[in-house]
Protein backbone atom coordinates (compact mmCIF):
# COMPACT_ATOMS: atom_id res chain seq x y z
CA UNK A 1 0.00 0.00 0.00
CA UNK A 2 1.56 3.49 -0.75
CA UNK A 3 0.96 6.00 1.96
CA UNK A 4 -0.04 9.19 -0.39
CA UNK A 5 0.30 12.98 1.30
CA UNK A 6 -2.68 14.68 0.68
CA UNK A 7 -6.42 13.35 0.60
CA UNK A 8 -7.14 9.80 -1.32
CA UNK A 9 -10.33 9.38 -2.68
CA UNK A 10 -11.72 6.14 -4.03
CA UNK A 11 -15.05 5.56 -5.65
CA UNK A 12 -17.22 2.28 -5.67
CA UNK A 13 -19.53 2.01 -8.08
CA UNK A 14 -23.09 0.71 -6.45
CA UNK A 15 -23.70 -2.09 -9.59
CA UNK A 16 -23.26 -5.87 -8.35
CA UNK A 17 -19.91 -7.04 -9.61
CA UNK A 18 -18.20 -3.21 -10.36
CA UNK A 19 -16.42 -2.57 -7.01
CA UNK A 20 -13.34 -0.85 -6.96
CA UNK A 21 -11.02 -1.83 -3.57
CA UNK A 22 -9.98 0.85 -1.10
CA UNK A 23 -6.89 0.15 1.11
CA UNK A 24 -7.15 0.23 4.33
CA UNK A 25 -4.77 2.28 6.48
CA UNK A 26 -4.69 2.04 10.23
CA UNK A 27 -7.89 3.54 11.00
CA UNK A 28 -10.77 2.05 8.73
CA UNK A 29 -14.15 2.07 8.58
CA UNK A 30 -14.73 -1.79 8.55
CA UNK A 31 -18.56 -2.99 8.07
CA UNK A 32 -19.92 -6.28 8.58
CA UNK A 33 -19.77 -7.63 5.25
CA UNK A 34 -16.00 -6.82 5.11
CA UNK A 35 -15.94 -8.85 8.14
CA UNK A 36 -18.35 -11.99 7.30
CA UNK A 37 -17.07 -12.20 4.44
CA UNK A 38 -13.62 -12.54 5.12
CA UNK A 39 -12.38 -9.70 3.38
CA UNK A 40 -10.26 -8.57 6.44
CA UNK A 41 -8.94 -10.86 7.78
CA UNK A 42 -8.29 -11.44 11.86
CA UNK A 43 -4.68 -11.85 10.94
CA UNK A 44 -4.61 -8.41 9.52
CA UNK A 45 -6.11 -7.11 13.04
CA UNK A 46 -4.54 -6.04 16.17
CA UNK A 47 -6.08 -5.46 19.52
CA UNK A 48 -5.56 -2.14 21.67
CA UNK A 49 -8.01 -3.92 24.70
CA UNK A 50 -7.55 -7.53 25.85
CA UNK A 51 -10.60 -7.37 27.59
CA UNK A 52 -14.59 -6.57 26.97
CA UNK A 53 -16.56 -6.65 29.63
CA UNK A 54 -20.28 -5.68 29.31
CA UNK A 55 -22.26 -3.92 31.66
CA UNK A 56 -26.22 -4.07 31.06
CA UNK A 57 -28.55 -1.60 32.78
CA UNK A 58 -31.42 -3.95 33.23
CA UNK A 59 -33.40 -1.25 35.95
CA UNK A 60 -36.72 0.24 35.61
CA UNK A 61 -35.90 3.39 33.50
CA UNK A 62 -34.55 0.96 30.45
CA UNK A 63 -38.38 0.52 29.71
CA UNK A 64 -38.35 4.31 28.12
CA UNK A 65 -38.88 4.16 24.79
CA UNK A 66 -35.94 4.50 22.19
CA UNK A 67 -35.68 7.10 19.88
CA UNK A 68 -39.34 7.64 19.62
CA UNK A 69 -39.78 3.88 18.42
CA UNK A 70 -41.61 1.36 20.00
CA UNK A 71 -38.21 -0.35 21.00
CA UNK A 72 -37.60 0.33 24.23
CA UNK A 73 -34.25 0.88 25.59
CA UNK A 74 -32.95 -2.45 27.15
CA UNK A 75 -34.80 -4.07 23.78
CA UNK A 76 -32.30 -1.79 21.50
CA UNK A 77 -29.31 -2.95 23.78
CA UNK A 78 -30.14 -6.44 23.44
CA UNK A 79 -30.75 -6.28 19.65
CA UNK A 80 -27.32 -4.26 19.27
CA UNK A 81 -25.49 -6.65 21.04
CA UNK A 82 -26.51 -9.55 19.20
CA UNK A 83 -26.37 -8.01 16.02
CA UNK A 84 -22.56 -7.26 16.50
CA UNK A 85 -22.42 -10.47 18.03
CA UNK A 86 -23.06 -12.13 14.50
CA UNK A 87 -19.19 -10.50 12.86
CA UNK A 88 -16.96 -9.49 15.98
CA UNK A 89 -14.02 -11.16 14.89
CA UNK A 90 -12.49 -13.93 17.19
CA UNK A 91 -8.90 -12.46 17.71
CA UNK A 92 -8.46 -13.90 21.34
CA UNK A 93 -10.29 -11.03 23.61
CA UNK A 94 -11.62 -12.09 26.45
CA UNK A 95 -15.26 -11.20 27.51
CA UNK A 96 -17.85 -11.03 30.40
CA UNK A 97 -21.58 -10.33 30.10
CA UNK A 98 -23.36 -9.16 32.85
CA UNK A 99 -26.25 -7.59 33.69
CA UNK A 100 -25.88 -5.00 37.13
CA UNK A 101 -29.66 -4.23 38.09
CA UNK A 102 -29.52 -6.79 39.34
CA UNK A 103 -26.03 -8.66 38.97
CA UNK A 104 -26.27 -11.72 37.26
CA UNK A 105 -23.54 -13.32 34.91
CA UNK A 106 -25.06 -13.59 31.31
CA UNK A 107 -21.42 -14.71 29.72
CA UNK A 108 -18.66 -15.60 32.13
CA UNK A 109 -15.34 -14.27 30.97
CA UNK A 110 -13.78 -16.10 28.96
CA UNK A 111 -12.26 -16.27 25.42
CA UNK A 112 -14.93 -14.99 23.24
CA UNK A 113 -16.60 -17.50 21.15
CA UNK A 114 -19.36 -16.38 19.13
CA UNK A 115 -21.77 -18.62 19.26
CA UNK A 116 -21.82 -19.06 22.76
CA UNK A 117 -22.23 -15.55 22.92
CA UNK A 118 -25.63 -15.51 21.06
CA UNK A 119 -26.84 -18.71 23.20
CA UNK A 120 -26.08 -16.29 26.34
CA UNK A 121 -27.70 -13.45 25.30
CA UNK A 122 -30.97 -14.72 25.40
CA UNK A 123 -30.79 -14.63 29.06
CA UNK A 124 -31.25 -10.65 28.72
CA UNK A 125 -34.16 -9.44 29.89
CA UNK A 126 -36.86 -8.08 27.75
CA UNK A 127 -38.02 -5.79 30.95
CA UNK A 128 -36.58 -3.75 33.21
CA UNK A 129 -37.38 -3.49 36.89
CA UNK A 130 -36.14 -2.00 39.74
CA UNK A 131 -33.22 0.53 40.96
CA UNK A 132 -29.65 1.52 39.66
CA UNK A 133 -27.42 0.24 42.46
CA UNK A 134 -24.14 1.58 40.52
CA UNK A 135 -21.63 1.45 43.67
CA UNK A 136 -22.59 -2.59 44.28
CA UNK A 137 -22.05 -3.28 40.52
CA UNK A 138 -19.12 -1.13 40.55
CA UNK A 139 -17.48 -3.32 43.67
CA UNK A 140 -18.36 -6.83 41.84
CA UNK A 141 -17.01 -5.20 38.72
CA UNK A 142 -13.98 -4.95 40.71
CA UNK A 143 -13.84 -8.75 41.42
CA UNK A 144 -14.28 -9.35 37.65
CA UNK A 145 -11.33 -7.27 36.88
CA UNK A 146 -8.96 -8.85 39.43
CA UNK A 147 -7.90 -12.09 37.66
CA UNK A 148 -7.39 -10.46 34.29
CA UNK A 149 -4.27 -9.27 32.11
CA UNK A 150 -3.78 -6.34 29.77
CA UNK A 151 -6.06 -3.71 29.05
CA UNK A 152 -10.28 -3.87 29.70
CA UNK A 153 -12.53 -2.08 27.82
CA UNK A 154 -15.93 -1.50 30.46
CA UNK A 155 -18.94 -0.89 28.24
CA UNK A 156 -21.10 0.38 31.03
CA UNK A 157 -24.94 0.56 29.56
CA UNK A 158 -26.27 3.37 32.01
CA UNK A 159 -29.26 5.69 32.76
CA UNK A 160 -27.38 8.14 34.57
CA UNK A 161 -28.55 7.70 37.88
CA UNK A 162 -27.56 5.68 40.91
CA UNK A 163 -29.34 4.56 44.13
CA UNK A 164 -27.50 4.45 47.45
CA UNK A 165 -23.92 5.74 47.86
CA UNK A 166 -22.21 8.01 44.78
CA UNK A 167 -19.97 4.99 42.87
CA UNK A 168 -17.22 7.98 41.97
CA UNK A 169 -14.94 6.87 44.77
CA UNK A 170 -15.20 3.14 43.24
CA UNK A 171 -14.65 4.35 39.77
CA UNK A 172 -11.33 6.04 40.38
CA UNK A 173 -10.38 3.12 42.30
CA UNK A 174 -10.59 1.05 39.62
CA UNK A 175 -8.67 3.01 36.79
CA UNK A 176 -5.96 3.74 39.36
CA UNK A 177 -5.59 0.29 40.42
CA UNK A 178 -6.62 -1.53 36.79
CA UNK A 179 -5.82 -0.89 33.08
CA UNK A 180 -9.63 0.01 32.24
CA UNK A 181 -11.09 2.36 29.65
CA UNK A 182 -15.13 2.91 30.13
CA UNK A 183 -17.02 3.47 27.66
CA UNK A 184 -20.47 5.22 29.31
CA UNK A 185 -23.40 4.13 27.06
CA UNK A 186 -25.38 6.77 28.52
CA UNK A 187 -29.45 6.64 28.22
CA UNK A 188 -29.48 9.89 30.67
CA UNK A 189 -31.30 12.69 30.28
CA UNK A 190 -30.35 15.67 28.38
CA UNK A 191 -29.43 17.77 31.41
CA UNK A 192 -27.41 14.92 33.04
CA UNK A 193 -25.78 14.61 30.38
CA UNK A 194 -23.21 17.44 31.00
CA UNK A 195 -21.93 16.52 34.49
CA UNK A 196 -21.60 13.02 33.39
CA UNK A 197 -19.27 13.66 31.00
CA UNK A 198 -17.44 15.67 32.97
CA UNK A 199 -17.24 12.46 35.84
CA UNK A 200 -16.28 9.88 33.38
CA UNK A 201 -13.46 11.99 31.30
CA UNK A 202 -12.08 12.96 34.88
CA UNK A 203 -11.29 8.95 35.91
CA UNK A 204 -8.52 8.87 33.07
CA UNK A 205 -7.44 9.91 29.45
CA UNK A 206 -9.63 6.57 27.84
CA UNK A 207 -12.81 6.67 29.36
CA UNK A 208 -15.51 8.20 27.15
CA UNK A 209 -19.48 8.76 27.57
CA UNK A 210 -21.64 7.69 23.83
CA UNK A 211 -24.90 8.17 23.71
CA UNK A 212 -26.92 5.48 23.26
CA UNK A 213 -28.14 5.99 20.06
CA UNK A 214 -24.98 7.45 18.76
CA UNK A 215 -23.22 3.72 20.05
CA UNK A 216 -26.34 2.07 18.11
CA UNK A 217 -25.74 4.38 14.73
CA UNK A 218 -21.77 3.79 14.73
CA UNK A 219 -20.63 0.17 15.28
CA UNK A 220 -16.97 1.54 15.01
CA UNK A 221 -17.13 2.76 18.50
CA UNK A 222 -17.17 -1.12 19.52
CA UNK A 223 -14.39 -2.23 17.14
CA UNK A 224 -12.38 1.06 17.70
CA UNK A 225 -12.44 0.22 21.33
CA UNK A 226 -11.40 -3.03 21.18
CA UNK A 227 -9.17 -3.74 17.63
CA UNK A 228 -7.49 -1.81 14.94
CA UNK A 229 -5.87 -2.37 11.72
CA UNK A 230 -2.14 -3.20 11.86
CA UNK A 231 -0.58 -0.27 9.68
CA UNK A 232 1.53 -2.63 8.30
CA UNK A 233 -0.70 -4.73 6.16
CA UNK A 234 -1.96 -4.27 2.76
CA UNK A 235 -5.59 -4.86 2.99
CA UNK A 236 -8.55 -4.17 0.59
CA UNK A 237 -12.07 -3.99 0.82
CA UNK A 238 -14.89 -4.43 -1.57
CA UNK A 239 -17.95 -3.66 0.20
CA UNK A 240 -20.45 -2.35 -1.76
CA UNK A 241 -22.32 -0.33 0.72
CA UNK A 242 -19.28 1.53 0.70
CA UNK A 243 -20.17 3.20 -2.00
CA UNK A 244 -17.43 6.34 -1.52
CA UNK A 245 -14.75 6.69 0.48
CA UNK A 246 -12.80 9.68 1.43
CA UNK A 247 -9.02 9.32 3.74
CA UNK A 248 -6.95 12.17 4.64
CA UNK A 249 -3.87 9.83 6.40
CA UNK A 250 -1.08 12.93 6.47
CA UNK A 251 -2.22 14.73 9.67
CA UNK A 252 1.19 14.89 11.41
CA UNK A 253 1.56 16.70 14.26
CA UNK A 254 4.54 18.27 16.10
CA UNK A 255 6.71 17.19 19.32
CA UNK A 256 3.55 17.38 22.17
CA UNK A 257 2.14 19.26 20.02
CA UNK A 258 -2.00 19.75 19.07
CA UNK A 259 -2.11 22.37 16.81
CA UNK A 260 -2.78 22.48 12.69
CA UNK A 261 -0.50 23.25 10.10
CA UNK A 262 -1.75 25.10 7.51
CA UNK A 263 -1.63 22.14 5.01
CA UNK A 264 -3.29 20.38 7.56
CA UNK A 265 -6.17 22.67 7.39
CA UNK A 266 -6.70 22.63 3.99
CA UNK A 267 -6.64 18.64 4.06
CA UNK A 268 -9.44 18.80 6.59
CA UNK A 269 -11.52 21.72 4.00
CA UNK A 270 -11.37 19.02 1.52
CA UNK A 271 -12.38 16.54 3.65
CA UNK A 272 -15.66 19.28 5.11
CA UNK A 273 -16.56 19.98 1.33
CA UNK A 274 -17.13 16.36 0.46
CA UNK A 275 -19.03 15.90 3.72
CA UNK A 276 -20.95 18.28 3.18
CA UNK A 277 -21.98 17.05 -0.50
CA UNK A 278 -22.78 13.74 0.65
CA UNK A 279 -25.30 14.44 4.33
CA UNK A 280 -25.08 10.52 4.94
CA UNK A 281 -21.25 10.33 5.38
CA UNK A 282 -19.56 10.28 8.70
CA UNK A 283 -16.17 10.29 9.90
CA UNK A 284 -13.71 7.95 11.93
CA UNK A 285 -11.42 10.17 13.34
CA UNK A 286 -8.22 8.70 14.77
CA UNK A 287 -5.18 10.01 16.77
CA UNK A 288 -1.68 8.24 17.20
CA UNK A 289 1.85 9.54 19.14
CA UNK A 290 5.59 8.73 18.92
CA UNK A 291 6.66 6.65 22.36
CA UNK A 292 8.14 9.39 24.06
CA UNK A 293 6.26 9.74 27.88
CA UNK A 294 3.50 7.14 29.34
CA UNK A 295 1.06 5.06 28.25
CA UNK A 296 -1.19 7.16 30.19
CA UNK A 297 -0.02 10.83 28.97
CA UNK A 298 -0.04 9.37 25.03
CA UNK A 299 -3.35 8.43 25.05
CA UNK A 300 -4.30 12.02 26.43
CA UNK A 301 -2.15 13.78 23.77
CA UNK A 302 -3.92 11.44 20.83
CA UNK A 303 -6.85 12.54 22.21
CA UNK A 304 -6.14 16.32 22.33
CA UNK A 305 -5.22 15.83 18.45
CA UNK A 306 -8.04 13.77 17.49
CA UNK A 307 -10.57 16.37 18.85
CA UNK A 308 -8.38 19.39 17.09
CA UNK A 309 -9.49 17.50 13.88
CA UNK A 310 -12.79 17.18 15.07
CA UNK A 311 -13.46 20.38 16.43
CA UNK A 312 -12.17 22.06 13.00
CA UNK A 313 -14.55 20.20 10.92
CA UNK A 314 -17.54 20.94 13.28
CA UNK A 315 -16.42 24.31 12.79
CA UNK A 316 -16.53 23.97 9.24
CA UNK A 317 -20.41 22.71 9.33
CA UNK A 318 -19.73 19.15 9.81
CA UNK A 319 -22.63 18.22 13.07
CA UNK A 320 -20.60 16.14 15.40
CA UNK A 321 -22.83 13.31 15.50
CA UNK A 322 -21.40 12.23 12.12
CA UNK A 323 -17.93 12.22 13.90
CA UNK A 324 -16.42 8.85 15.52
CA UNK A 325 -13.53 10.27 17.64
CA UNK A 326 -10.76 7.54 18.48
CA UNK A 327 -7.40 7.21 20.59
CA UNK A 328 -5.06 5.37 20.38
CA UNK A 329 -1.84 6.78 21.75
CA UNK A 330 1.64 5.00 20.98
CA UNK A 331 -0.09 1.66 19.63
CA UNK A 332 0.00 0.64 15.92
CA UNK A 333 3.22 3.22 15.01
CA UNK A 334 3.46 3.32 11.16
CA UNK A 335 7.54 3.02 11.20
CA UNK A 336 9.66 1.60 14.46
CA UNK A 337 9.99 4.86 16.84
CA UNK A 338 13.63 4.36 16.64
CA UNK A 339 14.51 8.01 14.85
CA UNK A 340 13.20 11.97 15.11
CA UNK A 341 12.35 11.73 11.38
CA UNK A 342 9.97 7.82 12.20
CA UNK A 343 9.10 9.34 15.94
CA UNK A 344 7.36 12.93 13.48
CA UNK A 345 5.45 10.03 11.21
CA UNK A 346 3.80 8.59 13.89
CA UNK A 347 2.83 11.58 15.63
CA UNK A 348 -0.35 11.99 13.47
CA UNK A 349 -4.33 11.70 12.65
CA UNK A 350 -5.80 9.28 10.17
CA UNK A 351 -9.27 10.44 9.07
CA UNK A 352 -11.58 7.75 7.24
CA UNK A 353 -14.57 9.28 5.91
CA UNK A 354 -17.56 6.40 4.48
CA UNK A 355 -21.30 6.69 3.59
CA UNK A 356 -23.98 5.57 6.36
CA UNK A 357 -26.76 3.83 5.47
Amino acid sequence: MNRKSGVMKGILLGAVGCLIALPLLAVEIITKEDLVNNVVKKEQLVKVADNAIFLLDTSSSMNDEFRGTKETNIQAVARVINGRNTYFPEIGHQMGIFTYTPWEVIYPVSVYNRANVAAALQKVPVKGKGPTPLKSALMKLEDVLKPLKGRTAVFLFYDGEYTGDPPGGIARNIVKNYDVCFYIISTAKPEREPSLNQEIASLNSCSRVIPLATFIDRPEYTTGALFDVKVTEHVVTTTQTKIIGLKADHLNFTFNGTELADKDKAELDQVATFMKSQPKSYAVIAGYTDDAGTKDYNEGLSRKRADMVAGYLKEKGIDSARLVVLWYGLTNPVVPNDSPENRAKNRRVEVNVGLGE
